[in-house]
Formats: structure tokens, sequence, C-alpha cells
């Protein structure tokens, strides 16, 4: 049975959702995708896709690919492996990230251990505006209960 994911809150403004721990994250099945779970559906999410795979050692994402539009965001959280975008292949570790625009021929590998990383997909050239320039502190009001 497929782990699911479980909504923690959520008003007008928000939703917020756990995933559970990393080491559990290989207990999803989304689609044909084991150890693998998608939060634009789960979070309401309007401009981006975010997702969390486990991978055991030797495996790697089934296929290589491009996108359309979205470049990817890859974040390796726990464990190591390889990375290859169109020729070049060189190795990942927990804290390594790798930035690939929609062009890039790309996929991943796990190397010793198995490895967990986060996937995070957005429109290229979409952001505008970030931090320093987007962010507005809050009204008086607005302060922890």
């Amino acid at each position: 049975m497929s782990k699911k994911l479980q909504t923690i809150a959520q008003s007008k403004n928000f939703k917020a959702i756990n995933a559970g721990p990393w080491t559990e994250i290989a207990q999803y099945v989304t689609g044909p995708f084991q150890g693998k779970v998608f939060l634009k559906e789960a979070l309401a999410a309007t401009g981006t896709e975010i997702s969390f795979a486990s991978m055991p050692e030797g495996a790697s994402v089934p296929f290589f690919h491009t996108h359309k539009e979205n470049e990817e965001v890859y974040i390796v959280l726990q464990g190591r492996g390889q990375m290859q975008i169109d020729e070049e292949v060189f190795d990942i570790q927990e804290g390594s990230v790798v930035r690939v625009s929609p062009k890039g021929v790309r996929n991943i590998k796990a190397g010793k251990g198995g490895m967990v990383f986060m996937c995070i997909q957005v429109k290229s050239g979409s952001l505008r505006e970030w931090t320093g320039d987007d962010g507005l502190p809050a009204e008086a009001q607005a302060a922890w209960k």
C-alpha cells in the first residue's frame, strides 16, 4: 500500500502538508514511479512543482529527459550519486544543488547506499523579483499567537 500525504493545516492563503521522514519517501507510489511523491496538487500550487524521490543504490530515473518550459533544481537531501546533463557526468552528494535549463538532457543515478533528493520545477525566466525585492513586511497586527 502506498503512503499518503497528510494535510496539517490550510486556509485561503496556504496549505501545509506532511510527507513524513525522508526514510519513508520510498513508500510512495505516484503513477509508475515507486519512491516518488509530487506535491503540486497536494499543495494546490500554481507556480511550481516540487517532488521528493528516494532511489536505491544503482537506480536511476528510467529515462533521460528535457522540458518544454521548466527549469529544474535538484537538491540532494541524503546519500550520493551522479548526474548526467548533456554529455557531462559529475558526482553529487548530500547538500549538492543543481539547476538544469529546460533544454538540458538530464538524468540522476543513486550511488552506494541510495539517495533521497528533491526536485523543484518552475517556468524558466518567470522569476521577476525575489526575496529583498518581492518580500514585504506584514502589517503590525501580524504576530505570533
